[in-house]
């Protein structure tokens, strides 16, 4: 096996398990919804340890920023319409969440701006992303 058969290999391995995270904090958020956002981080980093993987399948260095990485991947297999777009939703909505900032005059913080149907969304696209890359 090559080393870079290997890294693929073993970021599958963590998306995996990043995403049983995801889906536990999913479970655990009925008695404390203010973890919706860390379910939405979660899997969102599931999703980028997937592409990683992909890429790294097929011989290629994983871009460290996160928007060159979708683009790397969506490069090299030019997935279905619906998974490019459920990626670069959910990179633009992590990003506009990532850090307590202002937005305008109001301050934004993370776990104010995902719902449980965030999560579920998130946490199904996911899977699917997962399933895509498994095939």
């Amino acid at each position: 096996m090559s080393k870079k058969e290997e890294q693929a290999e073993a970021y599958l391995q963590e998306a995996v398990l990043t995403l049983e995270s995801a889906e536990t904090l999913f479970e655990a958020a009925s008695e404390n919804t203010n973890i919706w956002a860390q379910v939405v981080k979660n899997a969102y980093d599931a999703i980028e340890q997937m592409i990683s993987s992909a890429i790294a399948d097929k011989g290629e260095s994983i871009p460290r920023a996160h928007p060159a990485k979708i683009k790397k991947f969506i490069e090299l297999y030019d997935p279905k319409e619906s998974i490019q777009n459920s990626l670069f939703k959910w990179l633009r909505r992590r990003s506009e969440t990532q850090y307590v900032d202002f937005k305008g005059d109001e301050i934004n913080v993370p776990h104010k701006q995902f719902s449980q149907n965030d999560a579920e969304e998130i946490l199904n696209d996911a899977k699917r992303i997962l399933k895509y890359i498994k095939d």
